[in-house]
This record gives C-alpha cells, structure tokens and sequence, in this order.
C-alpha cells in the first residue's frame, strides 16, 4: 500500500511543477495540453519536457553543445529578420540553425504502463521512442519524434532569398513536429477515453 502512495505523492508534485514553471516562464507555451493528457493516464507522469524548438548555435558542429552558444530559442518559430540580425553580428566559430521536434520523459508505473505508452506513441510517429532506464520512480520512457533539422549559417546579405527559403523550411520543419505533438496529444486522450 505505501508504494501507491509514494507513487502518487510523486505523481502529483510532478504535476504541481508544471504549473510553477508555466508560472515562472520554464514551461513551453504549447506543451501543457500534452502533458496533462500523459497526466490524465493513472500509471503516468512526466519529468521534462520540450515541445519542439528552433535555435540558433555559434558552434564548431551543431552536436558539439559543451563548447557552443546558444544565441537564439524560440519553440514557437523564426522570422527572417531575426536570421538576419543575428548572422550580422558575425560568429566566433560557426552559426548552426538547428531544428528540434517534441520530446518527453515520462514515468511509467509498471512495465505493461510503459509498454502500453510506448505503443500510443509509436503509432502517432513517435518512433524514435524507448524505455531508457528504471529507478524509484519507476520506468523511465523517452518520447522522441525524429523531426529535425541542421543548417549551416552563412553571412552572405546577397543570398537574401536563400536565407528566407532556409527559414521557411526551419518553420515547416518545426510545424512538423507541432503536429505530431497534437496526434500524440490526441491518441493519449482517445487512449484515456478507451479505458474509462
């Protein structure tokens, strides 16, 4: 009986957290339907989360994030000129565009949980998606999409429209993932619907 409670006690501190962190400005602006749906699920919460974003890296290689700066994030999207100004103001190794979809980490009661939420999510594209680990809060599963995107910047002005086709596919390429983000967030509900 105490571990049941020990697992809602986590359960619920988890789910306070999302609301202090939309409070503070932590939490993705587009991600908390998607989590309340894993909440809505009683052998599942989420840890972190990230509902796919656009950044733009001054970096050797844009995988080399230990020796990199992160000169602009947004998850909801880029504009021109915001490429623009910060291509003119130069680099001191290389400017990266890189282009991440949603991914989440979430907590599985039981191993049949984990299994059942990899299957929800695998059939929404998520497929990218594992059991990583298990610990005292239970099945660690990370829910990944294989949306993304790497792009060398350059500073060349006279490539104007090269640079607005770079940020039309980036914004495409990001939407991609926000509509996997709301399929996963629909099957999670429909999932929840199932059972009741």
């Amino acid at each position: 009986m105490q571990e049941k409670e020990d697992w809602e006690s986590r359960k619920r501190r988890a789910y306070e957290r999302i609301f202090r962190d939309r409070e503070i400005g932590y939490l993705d602006p587009d991600i908390l339907p998607t989590l309340e749906a894993f909440f809505s699920w009683p052998n599942i919460f989420t840890k972190s989360s990230c509902s796919g974003r656009i950044t733009v890296i001054d970096a050797l290689m844009p995988w080399d994030r230990r020796n990199s700066t992160v000169m602009f994030k947004d998850h909801l999207g880029v504009t021109t000129a915001e490429l623009e100004d910060l291509i003119s103001k130069g680099a001191l190794r290389r400017l990266w565009l890189v282009v991440q979809g949603p991914i989440v980490h979430a907590y599985a009661k039981d191993l049949n949980s984990a299994w059942e939420l990899l299957r929800v999510c695998r059939s929404v594209g998520f497929k990218h998606s594992g059991i990583l680990t298990k610990n005292a809060n239970g099945f660690l599963v990370e829910v990944r999409s294989g949306v993304r995107m790497d792009h060398a910047l350059y500073a060349d002005r006279s490539e104007n429209s090269a640079l607005e086709k770079i940020v039309e596919v980036a914004n495409e390429v990001l939407g991609k993932g926000k509509e996997k983000l709301n399929l996963l967030t629909k099957a999670l509900q429909a999932y929840k619907l199932e059972q009741k």
